[in-house]
């Protein structure tokens, strides 16, 4: 009986240093694969799904910043007013800028509003880029209709008249659209009302007004909208979709996505980007057309300059 037991004993101590490398081949062998699988996940970043999950994040370059020319075009194609809307997440700022459709192009002799009379959304682009001095990635044009909502969607302007502004539309059958805001009054402003008051001559101080207010506006509304990060979030495929319905547009899905990642990071970060920058320059007499100041121009390229080039911009350049 002892001497099968010690048989037992001398067998299972012979087996222990065979179980022991068999385990650390095992461990080395995850170690290994692991390593290999976790520099896999981090060159093509993998983990992230494209997203940035630091709350400080630092990582934007230009690569990441969006210009877009929206333009308000009626069922008769006749150009209303335009915004370029720049997104720079290496500044944390969303810059809008109005641009009156009267803006005058000395490379063409014509106004914004006589190109797109005479050509296309292409053409358009290029005039205001060339009026501005800025480059302009895409463009899309938005119906009345989409811009009322566009504008409901995102609350509407509450709004304090610094003056009467008073106009009759010459419907005879309908007040909705008339403007009758007393000096003095707040009032909160819907889709409609904005692009009223954007597009009537209401303001003393004549078209010029009109771009201010479309300024302020649209400032306010989009500094509104981050103050509200949860509920922006969950709306911007609503704005997105309200936007691109009927539009001629160079914008595509793709691009799309790549800015709401973009966005919704910022609105994450709780970040309030919100800039609007209104064109200075002068009007001649009856106000057709509007000359851009070179120093808005100069201020304007200014602005627009990311803080961090990505580095392909860089090699280019040399």
């Amino acid at each position: 009986m002892f001497k099968k037991t010690t048989k037992k004993n001398k067998k299972k101590r012979s087996q222990a240093p065979i179980a022991l490398v068999y385990f650390a081949a095992l461990c080395a062998c995850l170690v290994v694969v692991g390593a290999m699988v976790l520099t896999v996940f981090q060159r093509y970043d993998i983990l992230s799904l494209g997203k940035h999950d630091s709350n400080d994040y630092e990582g934007y370059t230009s690569n990441d910043c969006t210009t877009i020319l929206f333009a308000r075009i009626n069922s008769k194609n006749v150009l209303h007013d335009l915004l370029v809307y720049r997104l720079d997440p290496t500044k944390d700022k969303l810059y809008l800028v109005p641009v009156t459709p009267y803006m005058y192009d000395e490379s063409t002799g014509k106004t914004l509003k006589q190109t797109l009379d005479g050509g296309d959304m292409a053409n358009l682009s290029a005039a205001v880029s060339r009026c501005l001095g800025v480059d302009i990635d895409y463009y899309m044009t938005v119906s009345n209709g989409s811009f009322d909502n566009i504008c409901d969607q995102l609350g509407g302007y509450t709004y304090t008249a610094a003056e009467d502004l008073y106009y009759l539309s010459g419907d005879m059958d309908t007040e909705k659209n008339d403007v009758t805001i007393k000096k003095g009054s707040t009032q909160n402003l819907m889709g409609r009302q904005i692009r009223l008051v954007m597009t009537y001559p209401v303001f003393s101080e004549g078209r010029q007004g009109n771009v201010k207010f479309m300024a302020t506006a649209f400032e306010t509304m989009v500094a509104n909208a981050f103050a509200m990060p949860d509920s922006t979030k969950g709306n911007l495929d609503v704005i997105y979709n309200l936007a691109k319905k009927k539009s001629d547009t160079s914008f595509t899905e793709d691009d799309y996505r790549k800015m709401k990642v973009v966005l919704t990071d910022m609105l994450e970060r709780g970040v309030s980007p919100a800039m609007a920058l209104t064109p200075s320059g002068t009007w001649n007499e009856d106000e057709s057309q509007f000359t851009v100041a070179q120093s808005f121009i100069d201020e304007l390229q200014k602005q627009f300059t990311p803080e961090v080039m990505a580095k392909k911009d860089n090699d280019s350049s040399n």
